[in-house]
């Protein structure tokens, strides 16, 4: 019996050709964080008013058309996370963040005074990250029932609920007529519980990821007679991300605390983006250094192929009578490859304000306010076989439930002790991009669901930056030092319980630190 089911669901499985990507994995691929240069670092990256550094530009294109020498240099960076858990992983890594160029041309006419060019490298994510996040008050519930819930309540099913079936941790109810048949539902399927979920105790989970997001600008600026000045700039970038998961969930039995099941999960996600900056600088008062910026960050398009590995080891089994059995430990895997996800991510529209102020050579202040507004990032999926895209009216919506509008700040100063030494100190702000009580339902009639081999998902919190740093200058070399301390936690769930639970039976978040500290080195030669 058990079979003809396995057989029913993997053909249902087999129609698509896609696999989840949520709003929860593609957050990653959209929030702003700070990186560049240790001396745009160093002032908290308020520099999209004041100019003048090659990883400005990011913030404002204008920024370099402020420049009146050419510029070039690199940066390096190390990062390690503040709390580290018991894993066989690296928590220290160095980085490669930054290497460009800005290419200054003196046009000594009436109107236009300067023309510049620049090519930027800068790594725009980090994605190093380890965290443990264990649950020992489940409150009776199991991931197993959500596997069961999908099964009862979807169209179609999902590659875990599938695997979950094979392995015997979600079992059919016989529920039979008069006649000695089962009782199928509408779409032609028994129904589905799990086993002993109620008497889930506790789970555990860990998680390791790796790579980023590396970013090439080029970027063209103008200098009106050094009043206004305007920029626009053409980005490309190159999205690595790569994750391995381990869940395990305990229950109650006459022996005591026994584990149910371990299931491991991998994934990564590879692909390009582009998008287009458009900016402006103004000095309002001919005899003030006092400026104001203007940027517009038009959405990323990003072309991204998603793979996933997963198995479960269960001690589970069925005897010829489809009783369960309870023994020896099993690995399960699905029957057949998933496809990888071919899918296009359109990110929203970014603003940008920035202030900026010098007074004499000795000090400078600046300030950006950041909006964007996360929920309306948009998903569809390539079908290169038949040269169409689909687009998903469900995850849109599941980005406008998950996802929020969000606001950024940052501030920073410069404080040059003598001409060739430079103190500087930031500061920001991003609030969070997530809903409150945000949640990863599955029960959905998105395709992306047909592949959705996990559960667990974190709705993180409010992000602040605190940074410092000192730099070095000579007639022609410079070099600058910079520290940044991140602050974030999150809220993590194993699994959602939105339609499993009740108000006595509520799963409870852990909370997550992703605090991390990183170190930054920039050595450059202007001309």
């Amino acid at each position: 019996m058990k079979k003809i089911y396995t057989i029913a669901m993997s053909l249902m499985v087999s129609a698509s050709i896609m696999m989840a990507q949520t709003p929860y994995i593609n957050e990653n691929f959209m929030a702003s964080d700070l990186n560049g240069t240790a001396r745009f670092i160093g002032m908290g990256g308020a520099l999209g008013a004041l100019g003048a550094d090659i990883s400005a530009g990011s913030a404002n294109p204008a920024a370099q058309g402020l420049y009146r020498r050419s510029d070039v240099g690199m940066t390096l960076s190390v990062l390690t996370q503040q709390e580290k858990p018991d894993l066989n992983a690296d928590m220290t890594h160095v980085s490669f963040d930054q290497f460009g160029f800005v290419l200054t041309l003196p046009m000594f006419g009436k109107n236009i005074n300067y023309i510049n060019f620049g090519i930027n490298y800068q790594k725009r994510a980090n994605f190093n990250h380890a965290f443990i996040a264990d649950n020992d008050h489940l409150n009776g519930l199991s991931q197993t029932q959500q596997m069961a819930d999908i099964l009862n309540y979807t169209q179609y099913s999902t590659p875990l609920a599938d695997l979950m079936y094979d392995a015997c941790l979600v079992n059919p109810i016989y529920e039979r007529d008069q006649n000695g048949n089962v009782i199928m539902d509408e779409n032609n399927k028994p129904r589905y519980d799990s086993y002993d979920a109620f008497l889930a105790e506790k789970n555990q989970y860990d998680r390791i990821t790796e790579g980023g997001i590396d970013g090439y600008d080029f970027n063209i600026s103008m200098n009106f007679r050094d009043r206004l000045y305007f920029g626009f700039m053409f980005g490309f970038c190159d999205v690595d991300y790569y994750s391995y998961s381990t869940y395990r969930e305990y229950f109650q039995s006459g022996r005591g605390i026994d584990e149910l099941y371990s299931l491991y999960n991998t994934h990564s996600v590879k692909g390009v983006g582009f998008n287009a900056k458009f900016g402006i600088i103004a000095r309002p008062i001919e005899t003030s250094a006092f400026r104001v910026g203007l940027s517009v960050e038009t959405p990323t398009i990003y072309h991204l192929d998603s793979y996933t590995d997963y198995s479960i080891d269960s001690p589970m089994s069925e005897d010829e009578n489809y009783e369960l059995i309870y023994g020896s430990f099993y690995t399960h895997r699905p029957e057949k490859d998933l496809f990888p996800l071919m899918m296009r991510l359109k990110t929203p529209w970014k603003v940008r304000a920035s202030l900026g102020h010098t007074i004499g050579k000795y000090l400078a202040l600046g300030a950006e306010y950041e909006f964007a507004n996360y929920g309306g990032a948009r998903q569809t999926y390539e079908d290169l076989d038949y040269g169409y895209t689909n687009k998903d009216s469900h995850m849109d919506a599941m980005y406008k439930n998950i996802l929020c509008a969000s606001h950024s700040f940052k501030f920073g100063m410069e404080f040059n002790i003598i001409d060739q030494v430079a103190l500087r100190a930031g500061y920001n702000y991003f609030s969070k991009a997530f809903n409150k009580d945000a949640r990863l339902d599955q029960t959905g009639e998105s395709p992306a669901f047909n592949y959705q081999s996990s559960t667990d998902f974190i709705n993180k919190g409010d992000v602040n930056i605190f940074t410092a740093g000192i730099g070095f200058r000579g007639k022609h070399l410079y070099a600058d030092f910079a520290y940044k301390y991140r602050m974030q936690s999150g809220d993590f769930y194993s699994f959602d319980d939105t339609y499993i639970g009740d108000d006595t039976h509520r799963l409870q978040p852990v909370n997550v630190n992703m605090n991390n500290h990183q170190v930054y080195f920039s050595l450059g030669y202007k001309f």
